[in-house]
């Protein structure tokens, strides 16, 4: 193996050296280098900020089994909108409203219980219809109490024979004491 060793000249390595940093080139750097980093998080604050973050490929997936815009939208379309349901509430509401004046104007006409308790105990009092034809049995009829007073003198027949009476008394008194 042949090895050639090449030199360089001096003025190529003049050239050479003065395109290269100088030592307090270098030490300039390194400073701003180490300045710059002190500036930075550490290893361990950067994990603990990471460790909130999803990974892109787990955030793909997650998106995967979500709806897009367009499927909710869709969606959407169907549906009746809130203003809609406010409306049909509010009518629901008033046939509520309307229904429950309904019903209170009705109960007004209904007796209270405490009134349908006095009617049951005033007629719990009274006597049955059975126990009224006995008595009313018992009792003479119309006919029977006509017949009976038609044999009866009137009051006034009963004035007029009083009245002849007194009148003949003094005439038999009289004739009597002859």
């Amino acid at each position: 193996m042949i090895y050639f060793h090449l030199k360089a000249s001096k003025t190529e390595l003049n050239s050479g050296l003065s395109l290269k940093a100088n030592v307090s080139d270098v030490t300039k750097s390194v400073a701003d280098l180490s300045s710059s980093l002190e500036g930075k998080l550490s290893f361990e604050d950067c994990q603990l900020l990471l460790k909130d973050y999803v990974l892109k490929s787990d955030f793909q997936y997650l998106m995967s089994s979500k709806a897009s815009i367009d499927e909710v939208k869709t969606l959407l379309q169907g549906k009746t909108n809130i203003e809609d349901h406010k409306s049909e509430i509010n009518a629901l509401y008033n046939k509520y409203e309307e229904w429950s004046r309904d019903i209170s104007k009705k109960l007004t006409n209904f007796a209270l219980q405490k009134d349908l308790d006095a009617v049951v105990a005033t007629v719990e009092l009274k006597a049955n219809l059975a126990e009224m034809n006995e008595q009313l049995e018992t009792k003479a009829n119309k006919q029977s109490v006509a017949n009976a007073l038609h044999k009866k003198a009137n009051k006034s027949d009963l004035d007029s024979l009083i009245a002849q009476k007194a009148d003949q008394v003094p005439t038999n008194s009289l004739i009597s004491s002859h």
